[in-house]
C-alpha cells in the first residue's frame, strides 16, 4: 500500500531529533524547512559568510527541551571561538540532520 498525501506530508514535516554528539553529549536538533535552509544559504554569499554557514546552522537547529532555540545570532562570536574538536562535531551533526553531506561541503570550501 502506498502512502497518501497526508501521510507523505507528515513524513516530510521537520522534526526534533536527539543526537549523541561525540565530546558534547546528547543535543536536541531541529530539522530546518527548505525555506529556512534557502534563507541561510542566501545570507551566506561572501567567503567570510560561507565560513560561518555551519555556525548559522547550529544557531538555527540546536533547541532546548521545549523546542526553543538555544543560541541566537549574538552567540556567533562565541561559537567561532569554540574548540574545533567539539564545535566541529556539533556542526557535523547539525549538517547531517539537515541533509547536508559534510564531506561534500568540505570539498566545496
Amino acid at each position: 500500500m502506498s502512502l497518501d498525501k497526508a501521510a507523505l506530508l507528515a513524513l516530510f514535516a521537520p522534526q526534533i531529533i536527539d543526537r549523541e554528539v561525540p565530546g558534547v553529549g546528547t543535543v536536541r536538533l531541529r530539522e530546518l524547512s527548505a525555506p529556512e535552509v534557502s534563507d541561510l544559504r542566501e545570507a551566506c554569499k561572501t567567503e567570510a559568510q560561507k565560513a560561518d554557514f555551519g555556525f548559522h546552522l547550529v544557531i538555527a537547529s540546536v533547541v532546548d527541551d521545549t523546542g526553543t532555540p538555544t543560541f541566537t545570532a549574538a552567540d556567533l562570536p562565541a561559537l567561532r571561538a569554540s574548540a574545533q574538536s567539539r564545535i566541529g562535531e556539533l556542526v557535523s551533526a547539525v549538517m547531517t540532520v539537515n541533509g547536508f553531506s559534510v564531506r561534500e561541503d568540505a570539498a566545496k570550501n
